[in-house]
């Protein structure tokens, strides 16, 4: 959002209109916030979490795009190069959440979800819980706060993202600025504070479920 200004003010539009500035975002707004839920589909296009995803194996041999892939042959599928194809995206490269909406001719673009949780029976079981999670990250935290370039000296200083080496998608050394939209957003995450102190912790409630432990075979 420090980076795309434009995305972030249109995204705190939809809210504001949708949602007002009285309460935060919920889950049961997402479905009327389809910009916010464009946003969370672009940063997992844009740059997917797990560029390399886990192995798989094929079990019997197969053709496939004139290529023989034996049997007991490990697949390493290349999600980066999947939502990064100009044949699917147009301007790969590009931070464009629009690219997912439905406007006047333009039809959606390939939903990413379809492959950077996975494949098969190795896809991520916990996909439905990430992308909620996702959602309401995104859009709680730009109802109350704007994400912008820090300033030194008195002059805005211009990042740069550089991704960083390794099997999880990251960026390197990175600064931003992160303030109240106004008053009255300060003094609801303040309120928060008194509701859900930041010194309690999830370990009661954890302890108090008591989830048994699960072994799972090799």
């Amino acid at each position: 959002m420090t980076q795309h200004p434009d995305v972030q003010a249109k995204a705190q539009a939809e809210i504001d209109r949708v949602v007002g500035t009285g309460r935060l975002p919920v889950i049961s707004d997402r479905d009327n916030l389809p910009y916010v839920e464009a946003i969370v589909k672009e940063t997992l296009r844009w740059h997917t979490v797990l560029p390399l995803c886990v192995p798989h194996t094929r079990e019997e041999e197969t053709t496939y795009g004139g290529y023989r892939i034996p049997g007991g042959a490990l697949i390493l599928p290349n999600v980066w190069s999947f939502t990064h194809d100009s044949s699917i995206y147009r301007d790969p490269e590009v931070f464009r959440p629009e690219r997912h909406l439905s406007i006047e001719s333009n039809q959606p673009e390939m939903d990413p979800r379809k492959f950077v949780f996975g494949f098969g029976r190795r896809v991520c079981p916990g996909r439905v819980f990430a992308e909620n999670t996702l959602f309401l990250d995104f859009a709680q935290s730009l109802a109350v706060f704007n994400f912008e370039k820090p300033i030194v000296n008195g002059q805005v200083m211009e990042q740069k993202l550089d991704s960083m080496p390794g099997t999880i998608s990251h960026v390197g050394a990175y600064e931003t600025r992160i303030r109240p939209r106004s008053a009255q957003h300060e003094g609801m995450v303040r309120s928060l504070e008194k509701k859900y102190p930041w010194q309690n912790s999830d370990r009661g409630t954890l302890n108090r479920l008591r989830i048994p432990a699960v072994v799972m075979p090799v």
